[in-house]
């Protein structure tokens, strides 16, 4: 082992001409020079991504700025008709406000990609509907949905929240 050890300390001399030399310095330059533009666009691709990661955390942290100032109009009208049900004496007309109100946070949501399931008289889809109650019957075939108990909804079709719904059992009397 000493051997090898040895022979890789030793230092060969080699001659070069003169003309070798320059072209070996030229091409060390050379490579100076593009080992410097690599390390340069390498340092500019890392801020590149580094911005870009900031980016799109800002853009996550301020994604719903828009639909949340179209809520506010909608919540000032809520506090509306609350402090008028305290002090009204046409209770329905209060209650006609409310609806109104109701109408136009789905309108936001509509707007925004935002559509309700479709439940009564359909046909059970386990895709968007959740069965909470089955309810036996001779009238209707089995997996009609009788009756919606909690809304779902879809946003741009994508499932965001399925409906709870009460289902028909068809029960056969000769059976």
């Amino acid at each position: 082992m000493k051997d090898k050890n040895q022979a890789k300390k030793k230092k060969v001399m080699v001659k070069v001409s003169e003309e070798d030399l320059k072209e070996l310095e030229r091409k060390a330059a050379e490579r100076e020079v593009c080992h410097n533009k690599w390390l340069k666009v390498h340092a500019e691709y890392e801020n590149t991504l580094k911005r870009m990661e900031k980016e799109k955390t800002e853009h996550r942290k301020f994604a719903n700025e828009d639909i949340i100032a179209q809520l506010f109009p909608i919540v000032d009208n809520f506090d509306m008709a609350l402090a008028a049900m305290e002090t009204a004496k046409d209770k329905a007309a209060v209650m006609d406000g409310i609806k109104l109100v109701q109408k136009e946070f789905h309108k936001v949501l509509e707007e925004r990609g935002v559509e309700k399931i479709e439940t009564e008289g359909k046909e059970f889809d386990p895709n968007f509907h959740e069965a909470v109650f089955a309810e036996p019957t001779k009238e209707h075939p089995d997996g009609i949905i009788l009756e919606e108990v909690r809304a779902g909804y879809t946003l741009n079709g994508r499932l965001l929240r399925p409906a709870q719904v009460k289902v028909a059992k068809n029960v056969d009397s000769d059976v």
